[in-house]
């Protein structure tokens, strides 16, 4: 038969076009890229037995040399060629995250069958002839029952097309219609070749899609962290996604570097992102051991989430891990840097179903899990009332209305005037299911969800009715402080409504100030500066809060529009060491010298009280005095002390 294969040799350079993007774009790690490869790479070989097939008749050669030569390419055409078939459908439950309904034997026997019915036909092709036969003068001829494995590989096809339309939902439909296009180029090039056996499209046709299949499903932003090559963020939420849609229920680990950034900065970008490769390669390495079936993803800048088998208990793994990490990570620990690691297990859907709050939980859990403790049960901190608020804050700021939402003062104590001087207005919520919420868990869970600027618009206005003309004087106060989150700071139109506030309830600037966290700091916007400097500029009070928490250059601190500092609460509960005592010291006396009003947040027991007031901190916040109160409790507790 004189077969034409300029198809195929169309089809070389958009295979040498898929290859060089997919090694380029670092699409080689986790099952679905593997797997793609391996499609590549067999349907490529499929391509070559197609064209060694065809050089037999150029090059000048023997006849009996030919005639093995065209049995060798045609076998290997054949074998290679419905290999294809096989693969694509193991791809498909891969890109699906189905493959856990391969899990049965008798599935996977069930699933290789019509692969090996064809190559029991072409084993036996030699005797029978049903496959093909070849002539050293005229070339290959198709047999008799060809037909058999055309329907053989039917089987492949229309098993393939049910499966995706009854998967439909589950995908974004550029993934869909990229899977689904290799049943249609591939049965209408099998029209094509069968009507015309010289036309030899079908290679060039696998890959076309091929091309699809790395258009819109081997996407590297959607799968891959660009920075250590692993599968990345985006991917672990849309593997979510395909579990829930799909009806599974796994367990998940995710492991949290809490000093990732402090890390980063201390190893440099390539030796801490080395480490991170290290660290997943050793978690692959002992799954692989133990066979367990297991996930690796990677989110800066330093969580990972390892989805599992649900039979299998993460915990005994640990400390495994752990030690081969310790001993690959020599180099870093010699370096002086230690990660800081927690993890905590739970199951998905079983405990949390929700996959919005899922990803909150992942990057929250720290906070309700036991600080000294390295390992935690989700099952037990999603129990935790707290985090229950947290996970329903959108439910709850739904229901809040004025007469829910309530502004309460925390009274700041001096202990040279032995009596209160200024308050912090902060919100309370009295909600009707869980009660009254932490004003911190409160302004935390809503600035993470984008809401937190109501919130804080309804205080602004309350505290500027707070401190209306004449009030603070009344009450023996000298001003009222809030806090503003990073979303209100860069708002543009911030000086001019807290100039219409100021005109609104006639109100000296010198009256309220104004708290930016120490972090906010850290990365100053335009807008955030200039916001910042005008407010100075109007005589507003301006302070640094959490002083100690975060990473503020303190070189910085002299270039900052702030007049007070307040330190952050786990200074002063550190001051019990020798250690934390000094640092405590050093912070007051150096923010005291440039000149700086220095106040301890946290002071709840008379010892903390002693510390201060030796180390020269003499405005004080804390349990060890009043604690908050409302409104009309003020002018009592103030005027006892002023009494």
């Amino acid at each position: 038969m004189d077969s034409i294969i300029y198809f195929d040799i169309a089809a070389v350079p958009i295979y040498l076009i898929i290859l060089s993007t997919t090694l380029y774009r670092k699409m080689t790690k986790g099952r679905s890229n593997r797997l793609f490869l391996v499609i590549l790479a067999v349907t490529v070989t499929a391509m070559f037995f197609e064209m060694l097939g065809r050089a037999a008749y150029i090059a000048a050669i023997p006849d009996d040399v030919r005639n093995v030569w065209l049995h060798v390419t045609s076998y290997g055409y054949f074998i290679t060629r419905h290999l294809t078939n096989l693969m694509y459908i193991l791809f498909i439950f891969s890109t699906t995250r189905t493959w856990y309904r391969l899990g049965a034997l008798w599935k996977k026997i069930l699933l290789l069958l019509p692969y090996l019915a064809t190559m029991a036909v072409v084993a036996t092709n030699e005797i029978t002839h049903w496959v093909f036969t070849v002539d050293p003068a005229t070339g290959y001829h198709r047999g008799d029952k060809i037909e058999i494995v055309y329907v053989l590989a039917a089987s492949y096809l229309v098993f393939g097309i049910i499966y995706l339309i009854r998967l439909f939902k589950t995908m974004d439909i550029g993934s869909w219609i990229a899977l689904m296009s290799m049943y249609f180029f591939n049965c209408l090039s099998v029209v094509i070749q069968y009507i015309d056996g010289r036309l030899l499209v079908e290679c060039f046709a696998t890959s076309l899609t091929m091309l699809f299949v790395v258009s819109f499903i081997q996407r590297p932003e959607k799968q891959v962290d660009m920075t250590t090559g692993l599968p990345g963020y985006r991917a672990f939420c849309e593997e979510l996604r395909k579990i829930k849609a799909t009806g599974q229920n796994v367990t998940i680990m995710i492991v949290c570097m809490g000093n990732a950034d402090d890390m980063n900065r201390y190893l440099g970008n390539s030796s801490y992102y080395a480490y991170i490769n290290m660290i997943a390669h050793q978690i692959s390495l002992y799954a692989k051991k133990e066979r367990i079936n297991c996930e690796v993803y990677f989110e800066q800048p330093g969580n990972f989430y390892l989805i599992m088998d649900k039979d299998y208990n993460p915990v005994q793994a640990l400390q495994t891990v752990r030690d081969k990490i310790r001993k690959s990570g020599k180099t870093v620990l010699q370096l002086g840097a230690k990660a800081d690691n927690r993890v905590v297990t739970i199951n998905f859907p079983g405990d949390i179903s929700d996959i919005d709050e899922f990803l909150r939980f992942g990057h929250s859990f720290l906070r309700f899990a036991a600080p000294d403790k390295i390992y935690s049960r989700g099952e037990n901190i999603v129990k935790q009332r707290e985090y229950q608020i947290e996970a329903h804050m959108d439910e709850i700021l739904n229901r809040m209305d004025e007469s829910s939402a309530q502004v309460c003062y925390n009274l700041l104590w001096s202990s040279v005037k032995k009596r209160y001087v200024s308050v912090e207005a902060v919100l309370k919520l009295k909600d009707e299911v869980y009660g009254e919420i932490d004003t911190d868990l409160l302004m935390g869970a809503s600035e993470e969800r984008g809401l937190n600027l109501w919130l804080e618009n309804y205080l602004l206005e309350k505290v500027f009715e707070f401190a209306r003309g004449g009030h603070l004087s009344e009450l023996g106060l000298g001003h009222v402080s809030m806090r503003l989150s990073v979303g209100m700071s860069m708002q543009m139109d911030l000086c001019d409504k807290i100039w219409e506030l100021r005109e609104k309830y006639r109100v000296d600037p010198q009256d309220v100030e104004f708290r930016i966290k120490e972090s906010v700091y850290e990365n100053l916007s335009t807008v955030m500066d200039e916001n910042l400097r005008k407010l100075s500029m109007q005589g507003y009070l301006l302070a640094l809060d959490g002083f100690g928490k975060g990473y503020t250059n303190l070189q910085q601190i002299l270039s900052m529009p702030v007049k007070s500092v307040w330190l952050d609460a786990n200074l002063i509960k550190a001051a019990g060491t020798s250690g934390g005592r000094a640092l405590l010291r050093g912070c007051i006396q150096m923010l005291k010298e440039i000149p700086l009003r220095v106040i301890a947040r946290g002071v709840d027991d008379e010892e903390s009280v002693k510390i201060l007031e030796e180390d020269g901190c003499t405005y004080m916040m804390g349990a060890a005095f009043e604690s908050t109160t409302e409104e009309n409790e003020l002018k009592r507790l103030v005027g006892n002390t002023i009494g």
